[in-house]
């Protein structure tokens, strides 16, 4: 189980590092579309004035800030170190965000990523060293 738990999360940091590459590389050139298309699929009406009020006037700020974030939380998790569990914790309330700001299929996903780095966090031993061989021998 351990191995199986290290796996997840190092595809978890991996999954940061791609969306914040996407960030910075791709959202950024028209944040305000991006945003723009989050609002008219946002299906909860909160959320749906948050990214209206708040995201799309400050795109670029809030781009550089989730690939920040995203960038940060992909470190966290792939160095293996004792900034894991904070991170799946820090991911799984970015998730929560994700969730309400999207339709309906992005809240069920993003509702399940978030589910799975909580209990990802509570499992987790920081005073325990990581298992960094995860060799492909091993996922069979």
């Amino acid at each position: 189980m351990e191995r199986f738990r290290n796996i997840v999360e190092v595809a978890i940091g991996a999954l940061y590092a791609m969306g914040a590459f996407h960030q910075l590389a791709f959202v950024l050139r028209d944040a305000a579309a991006f945003y723009g298309d989050m609002a008219a699929q946002s299906w909860i009406p909160p959320a749906r004035i948050l990214v209206k009020d708040v995201l799309i006037p400050n795109s670029a700020t809030a781009t550089i800030g989730v690939g920040i974030l995203e960038a940060i939380l992909a470190i966290a998790i792939l160095t293996r170190g004792s900034g894991v569990r904070p991170a799946l914790i820090v991911g799984g309330l970015f998730s929560i965000a994700g969730a309400a700001t999207g339709g309906p299929a992005e809240t069920a996903g993003y509702g399940l990523l978030a589910i799975l780095q909580f209990w990802l966090a509570a499992r987790h031993d920081n005073s325990a060293p990581m298992e960094t061989d995860l060799s492909a021998a091993d996922l069979t």
